[in-house]
């Protein structure tokens, strides 16, 4: 699978699951998927793509494969923006060792730090076993409501130096329906400290930027941005936290803005 062919200066970044990849992959979604790509490949003089998910490589393969894409971005943070890659041309995947080496390296100790504190409070958070393996993500689920418990996480979480990602799950997803997801990763990661970290190297405009995601992990990224959208499909809290919502859904909706702003450059 190739890149898209050239490389504009106005950064747009997608999250993967349930924003640029619909996991029920209907016909529709499909058919408003290829005129995404069909869109962003005509336009890749205007745009720098990137995918930035919680996703590892190995589930976004799979689901590459799923809806038949004919086309990558010109970068993919996945595993919650832990891993950045650079996509050549031909389609090769080139890890940024620059992004990983801010990360701390006994960052899974400090994680199983948390966990064992956590338990020892009698809160107990369960692993996760769908989001593939990655040395800088680790994944849990709270079942529950009790704010108090998510505050605790958090707490512990910062007294040992480590950020956390907590969300409702998405169950359209593929997340159990009750849960939250608890996402630890290392202070300088995750899907904001991505989208900074290219913006920087690439000399990207932040305030130019355009973002889209479903649901509450993507919050911090679309506010980071000039201009984040959630997308008509996204949960109900991601919604509800923000002020940028799209009529369309999945692809639609992607297009919905995008097209827009071809259209409001072209009459300048």
């Amino acid at each position: 699978m190739e890149r898209f062919t050239n490389e504009g200066r106005t950064l747009v970044c997608f999250d993967f699951d349930e924003t640029y990849f619909p996991h029920a992959c209907t016909a529709e979604q499909l058919e408003h998927l290829r005129r995404l790509e069909d869109f962003l490949e005509q336009h890749s003089h205007r745009f720098s793509t990137m995918w930035v998910t919680g996703s590892s490589l190995e589930t976004i393969a799979e689901k590459v494969r799923r809806a038949e894409m004919r086309y990558f971005p010109h970068r993919i943070a996945s595993s919650l923006g832990t891993e950045l890659y650079d996509v050549t041309i031909a389609g090769e995947l080139e890890l940024d060792p620059g992004y990983q080496s801010l990360f701390p390296s006994d960052f899974s100790r400090r994680v199983a730090q948390i966990v064992d504190t956590l338990a020892h409070h009698a809160l107990t958070i369960e692993p996760q076993t769908n989001m593939g393996t990655n040395a800088w993500m680790h994944n849990y689920y709270y079942f529950g409501e009790n704010e108090d418990d998510i505050e605790l996480i958090r707490s512990i979480a910062r007294d040992f130096g480590i950020a956390v990602n907590v969300s409702r799950c998405n169950p359209l997803a593929g997340d159990p329906v009750g849960a939250y997801d608890i996402d630890f990763i290392p202070h300088g990661a995750g899907k904001t400290a991505a989208v900074d970290y290219v913006c920087i190297r690439c000399a990207f405009q932040v305030g130019e930027a355009y973002a889209f995601g479903d649901s509450g992990n993507d919050l911090a990224m679309l506010k980071y941005v000039g201009n984040g959208y959630v997308l008509g499909n996204g949960t109900e809290q991601a919604k509800s936290e923000h002020d940028r919502v799209t009529a369309g859904s999945y692809a639609e909706g992607i297009l919905e803005v995008l097209m827009r702003f071809v259209q409001e450059t072209r009459s300048h």
